[in-house]
């Protein structure tokens, strides 16, 4: 399908028409936090925004899903979703996540039905990006304000209205399915509007040889130095749109029991604590080297790409300020001495 485009003062119209097949999500804001919730009227939803403050991760991982229920006698069915629902204005940071959430959840050895429901029933209608927060690095791990990784629909605001074009099949048909709203003369210089979003990247930390340079300082007091300013309050774990530790626990019901799948967190130290009391990581340092590892070295072995966006969340919201990009400068930069412990 060639490029559309869509004149602003019809949004509305087509949120409408969308909510009215689909379950439909937007950025919206409540007590002064944008994020992602299910909207019933086009007034609700927030596209003049830069990102959302919690990314749209928990709409296909949530925070708390019950795995299944046993009554005493049975175990109960699934309560797998089977709602068609659309994600409306997701910036391409997050929608990128997903695809490199996908590598864990929907692999040909385990799939997650829970996960993989959500995603195959979800319909991602992104916006680029054309103002990057300062905090923002995504072209650094090989994204971008106008990626269309993750997207099923890029969408790009161009002045008074927004070109738009199909990523995939999911997004064809979407876009034929609301077709009267969309004008066909819609091209556009994508490839001219990303380099101008990417020009406005503040910063642009190198980040190709990170991997080297943690395999190399896996034993080195960078990390004691580092983790002193690191509270391990976990804050940046449950922004980040690419993080997915959970843990399984069992709450008793009237008639049973049920198995809760719950976030959790490797900045906290029970997260690796043994039933016989060892703790394999029984500091913060131990555990904020971890999770830079899983990012930007065990997730690349395994899959070929770092476990990280540019988002910049966890940037924004540090209590401490302690800023990603600086960390990994800074153990890059850390003499090549390996210290025994």
């Amino acid at each position: 399908m060639a490029d559309s485009k869509i004149a602003k003062g019809k949004i509305p119209e087509l949120l409408k028409a969308v909510s009215a097949d689909y379950e439909l999500y937007a950025p919206t804001a409540e007590d002064g936090t944008i994020a992602f919730r299910r909207i019933d009227s086009a007034k609700e939803a927030m596209l003049d925004y830069r990102n959302t403050v919690v990314s749209a991760k928990e709409l296909f991982l949530p925070r708390a899903e019950v795995v299944y229920e046993f009554d005493g006698e049975k175990f109960l069915d699934d309560a797998l979703l089977d709602q068609k629902r659309v994600v409306f204005g997701m910036r391409p940071c997050d929608c990128r996540a997903l695809s490199l959430l996908d590598l864990n959840f929907d692999t040909e050895q385990i799939k997650d039905p829970f996960y993989v429901t959500r995603r195959q029933n979800t319909v991602v209608v992104a916006l680029a990006c054309n103002e990057p927060v300062s905090s923002c690095f995504c072209t650094a791990v090989g994204s971008g304000p106008y990626s269309e990784e993750g997207a099923d629909v890029l969408m790009a605001d161009i002045g008074d209205h927004l070109s738009v074009k199909a990523i995939t099949d999911k997004g064809q048909d979407f876009m034929k399915q609301y077709g009267k709203l969309f004008s066909a003369n819609g091209s556009a210089d994508w490839k001219k509007l990303a380099k101008g979003a990417e020009d406005k990247m503040k910063r642009k930390p190198e980040i190709e040889n990170v991997k080297a340079s943690l395999d190399e300082r896996f034993e080195n007091d960078v990390w004691d130095d580092i983790s002193q300013k690191c509270l391990g309050c976990g804050a940046c774990s449950y922004m980040c749109p690419t993080c997915y530790c959970f843990d399984l626990v069992s709450e008793k019901t009237a008639g049973g029991t049920r198995k809760v799948k719950t976030w959790d967190c490797c900045m906290f130290g029970l997260f690796t604590l043994h039933a016989s009391g060892h703790n394999p990581r029984p500091v913060n340092s131990a555990r904020l080297r971890q999770k830079l590892m899983h990012k930007f070295n065990y997730y690349r072995e395994r899959y070929g790409v770092d476990s990280c966006v540019g988002c910049g969340r966890c940037v924004r919201k540090c209590p401490v300020n302690l800023d990603i990009r600086e960390v990994l400068e800074q153990v890059a930069a850390a003499p090549n001495v390996t210290t025994e412990k």
